[in-house]
């Protein structure tokens, strides 16, 4: 039974999550001019009116660009001037304005962009208008990379209306970036946090090329992969195949969980390694070490070790769960030397000491190896002269960058407000819609699972602390540990996604609660299908928030928009 729910749960979720989620093509060719002064001239063959012109760019993304408009190539009027910018990489920039003209000619400006695709579309007419001829600069530089042709080659990928299906948005302009930086051996941009989950992107990169459905596609399959991962948590936890389907299925319908599966960041991923590290930790705190107990509780500790590394190699916020681990661990031992002294099992001390050392190689030899080893394809894309004995530099700096940031954010919220959930982040918002229609992707779970979450575990807090339960000592801990720091961290500018790994907690606690009353009354089934059931429903009433279906902006804020502080 188990086998067959964890696949109905993990088909659902990848069908939710795979569906719409990006173009499998995108221009794949471009050109880098090399100097100030470098043209391509584009011939429609005949005078069109031209509208707009939109402009997809690459990596490098800086500089400045002049598109001039003339009728008969010898004369020419300023179109528009572009400024290259690094938030509109692997992005379509429009530009819009009503000129008649044949050609239309490129002039660099400033040097280090480079240009993937261009096209001039007529008002009305969703297809590019048609280019006869190409014709780069006669004193274009020969050290430019590719040529004016490859603007130009791939204009059936050109659309006329740029969105999240076709084009990047958010911290993918980092993340997805830096994975195809990865693939293509060039100069890493982001470097603010560690490479491992820009590395598990770039898996996606390589299968599918740089295209909105390949930088997403690992982000898809981890937060898929985190189904089952946290079925077999919950199974693991309360012993019952209900209790781990309940956990499941909320996990499913939970937006937070759902927006970060589509999209590329390396949150989803380390919030799954997380969920494996504090699983594995309880698991060693139940395992007994009589009957050859002791060596499966050091397989336990290894996974968690090993897990604790990869997290801590994704972002630094998930380092802090390691004092939830230590804790963990210790509270455990206690329990192990208590019980050996009761039992008169002289071996206690000798074990004890055994796993004291063993932990010195697995939660410091073994994450920092899993550390370092993920700077390899940093290593190899970066220009600089650089190798493994600089890599405490990296640190240094990724410290000071975090400490340094205090540019205000419109979407920035302090701790205290994360729990109930006061400013999501949005993420992206569409443009050049029809008259009153909305398009908006946000960083924002579902209310009753975070609401009621947030409710059920200071509930389960307090109950389990006069029961002394376990599941609820791991659940607070771990809950503890990667929240509080945050009160204290040198970071001023913080975001309601590095709540992200508490959102798994919150679904865990509300099924010990919803476990505790169908225990105590015979209501409590009906308590439980009536809370699945509102889950469910305000997933489906938030779905377009999740995923960007366009609705009525008349919707949005009538229906979506429960707070003044949810701006989208």
């Amino acid at each position: 039974m188990d086998i067959l729910l964890v696949l109905v749960l993990t088909t659902i979720s990848a069908l939710i999550t795979f569906h719409d989620l990006g173009n499998r093509s995108a221009p794949q060719t471009f050109w880098m001019p090399a100097k100030a002064g470098d043209t391509l001239t584009v011939d429609f063959g005949e005078a069109m009116q031209v509208d707009r012109v939109n402009l997809y760019e690459g990596p490098g993304a800086k500089g400045d660009t002049k598109i001039e408009s003339s009728k008969d190539g010898q004369n020419w009027e300023l179109y528009v001037e572009v400024e290259h910018k690094t938030n509109r990489v692997f992005t379509w920039k429009t530009e819009e304005k009503t000129v008649e003209a044949r050609f239309m000619r490129f002039t660099t400006v400033k040097t280090g962009y480079r240009l993937y695709e261009a096209a001039f579309f007529t008002k009305g007419n969703s297809n590019p208008i048609p280019v006869a001829e190409v014709v780069s600069g006669n004193h274009n530089s020969a050290d430019s990379q590719g040529s004016g042709l490859n603007v130009f080659d791939e204009q059936d990928l050109a659309p006329y209306r740029p969105d999240y299906r076709n084009g990047m948005y958010f911290d993918e302009i980092y993340h997805g970036r830096t994975a195809y930086e990865f693939v293509e051996l060039m100069e890493p941009y982001e470097n603010t946090h560690p490479p491992l989950g820009k590395v598990i992107l770039a898996i996606g990169v390589k299968m599918f090329d740089m295209t909105p459905y390949g930088w997403r596609f690992m982000a898809g399959v981890v937060g898929t992969l985190m189904v089952p991962i946290f079925y077999a948590a919950a199974r693991g936890m309360f012993q019952r195949t209900r209790y781990a389907f309940i956990a499941a299925l909320l996990l499913v319908l939970e937006g937070f969980h759902l927006v970060h599966s589509r999209s590329a960041n390396v949150d989803i991923i380390g919030v799954t390694f997380t969920i494996v590290m504090f699983y594995a930790m309880y698991r060693y705190g139940e395992t007994k070490w009589g009957n050859g107990g002791f060596k499966r509780s050091l397989g336990y500790l290894a996974l968690s070790g090993a897990f604790f590394g990869a997290a801590a190699a994704v972002k630094w916020n998930y380092l802090y769960g390691g004092a939830g681990l230590a804790i963990l661990l210790l509270f455990a031992l206690v329990r192990r030397w208590r019980e050996g002294r009761l039992s008169g099992d002289y071996d206690t001390l000798r074990r004890l000491v055994l796993t004291l050392m063993a932990c010195v190689v697995l939660f410091v030899a073994v994450p920092a190896g899993i550390y370092t080893a993920s700077y390899e394809p940093f290593l190899k894309a970066t220009k600089a002269d650089d190798s493994y004995k600089d890599l405490w530099k990296y640190q240094k700096d990724m410290y000071e960058y975090h400490k340094g940031v205090k540019e205000e954010h419109p979407y920035a919220s302090k701790w205290y407000t994360w729990p109930l959930m006061l400013r999501p982040v949005w993420y992206y918002g569409g443009k050049d819609l029809e008259q009153g229609e909305a398009q908006s992707i946000a960083a924002i779970g579902n209310p009753l699972i975070w609401w009621g979450g947030l409710v059920a575990m200071l509930a389960s807090w307090w109950i389990g602390w006069r029961k002394r339960d376990r599941v609820v000592l791991t659940l607070a801990v771990a809950y503890l540990s990667f929240y509080v720091p945050w009160m204290i961290a040198p970071r001023s500018i913080t975001f309601l996604y590095h709540y992200f790994p508490m959102v798994p907690l919150i679904i865990l606690s509300i099924v010990w609660m919803l476990r505790w009353l169908e225990e105590r009354s015979y209501e409590g089934r009906r308590i439980t299908l009536a809370f699945t059931v509102a889950a469910a429903a305000l997933f489906i009433w938030f779905y377009p928030i999740y995923t960007g279906v366009t609705i009525s902006r008349e919707w949005m804020n009538f229906a979506i928009r429960w707070l003044p502080s949810w701006g989208f």
